[in-house]
């Protein structure tokens, strides 16, 4: 229970002396500081700390308008104002019109000078009480968001790109769907890279040796979607699976996969002949993009989730990336006219169609860069 002795402010906002006199008389035995002020406007525009206030008393007498801004007026500007609609009002009046306009604009409560010490000491501290409440409830809150920022920034910062955690952490609703259980279904572009080589390299070197070839590997590609503002899904053996679109909507997402993909592509190749040359080995990257409906969830048991997208079009991007030989970027035909109709130049080479695993009808596909594939066994 709260205690009325303590160390409590009052912003006391009244014009009338008596009101005054009554408000000072009544709290003469209690500790509590209290600061009068000349009108509500010195109160909303003054030092930010009036803010900090543990309850606000005005007279029921209105302003005269311009500056002078005070009674229910008053009481109705801090019933309405975010920053202090958490604090209670308390108006004095002296009549029963007083009384019911006060409670009209909303105010906590209403006390007259015919309200005795006792009864106006009650009224006050249940009021506070009600406010140190109303404070811990709204502390409470501001905790759970800044939690929930925290994880939501550190669910996605190793695998979204930073612009878009940005927007997520400074969007409400972004950050509520990032999070939830249910899952949306969105238009995407999906890209799945695949190392060729990979198996034979791991047979040629030590482990110890993979694994920062692995990272290093794996660092690239990842740097290279999120210049292209992609989401990276999952890294899984030697594949990455970088989605665009998602988790926020991208009217060029198909083009800037298509980007992403040949930056890849050329980029890779200039790693591998830095490890052509101090390792001997053999490498290269298949690319595989596809565009469609997917579901985007959180996937997963209740100790660990994972935030992914699942799908027929995520499974059709999948199964070209593993056809892809080394050096080679397929797509569908849905990715082609995309590009086409962007203007985006792509240079690719249609192919006969192809019918993958799981698909009773053969699809459309188009190759590009046909002149740097190389024969690399497919792991």
């Amino acid at each position: 229970m709260c205690a009325v002795d303590g160390n409590y402010r009052i912003a006391l906002v009244v014009a009338d002396d008596a009101s005054a006199e009554f408000i000072n008389r009544h709290l003469a035995k209690t500790d509590m500081e209290v600061e009068r002020l000349s009108c509500g406007r010195q109160f909303l525009n003054g030092n930010r700390g009036h803010l900090d206030a543990d309850l606000i008393i005005v007279d029921a007498e209105e302003g005269n308008g311009g500056s002078s801004m005070r009674g229910l007026a008053l009481g109705r500007k801090l019933k309405s104002c975010p920053l202090t609609v958490s604090i209670p009002v308390i108006v004095v009046g002296k009549s029963h019109s007083d009384r019911l306009r006060s409670f009209e604009v909303g105010v906590d409560d209403y006390v007259s000078c015919e309200t005795s010490q006792d009864e106006f000491i009650l009224r006050l501290k249940g009021l506070l009480r009600v406010s140190a409440a109303r404070r811990a409830a709204i502390k409470s809150q501001l905790e759970a968001e800044a939690k929930r920022g925290k994880e939501i920034g550190d669910t996605f910062r190793r695998y979204v790109a930073p612009a878009l955690v940005d927007q997520i952490l400074s969007d409400r609703r972004l950050r509520h769907s990032a999070l939830a259980d249910k899952s949306t279904r969105v238009n995407a572009t999906v890209l799945f890279a695949d190392m060729r080589g990979f198996t034979r390299m791991s047979e040629q070197l030590e482990a110890a040796e993979v694994v920062p070839l692995l990272n290093e590997y794996f660092r690239l590609l990842t740097q290279i979607a999120f210049q292209h503002h992609g989401t990276v899904f999952n890294m899984a053996g030697d594949c990455l699976m970088v989605g665009f679109g998602v988790p926020l909507p991208q009217a060029d997402a198909t083009v800037l996969a298509f980007r992403t993909a040949k930056e890849m592509l050329l980029r890779f190749s200039e790693l591998i002949d830095e490890w052509k040359a101090k390792y001997q080995i053999e490498a290269g990257l298949g690319i595989g993009i596809n565009e469609g409906d997917v579901v985007a969830g959180n996937v997963g048991s209740p100790d660990y989730m994972n935030y992914t997208v699942i799908g027929d079009a995520v499974n059709v991007a999948a199964r070209l990336s593993q056809r892809a030989r080394a050096g080679e970027l397929l797509f569908s035909q849905h990715v082609k006219q995309t590009l086409d109709a962007a203007g985006e130049q792509s240079g690719a080479v249609q192919m006969e169609p192809i019918s993958l695993r799981g698909r009773t009808e053969s699809i459309e596909i188009y190759c590009v860069p046909v002149e740097q594939r190389v024969e690399l066994p497919y792991d």
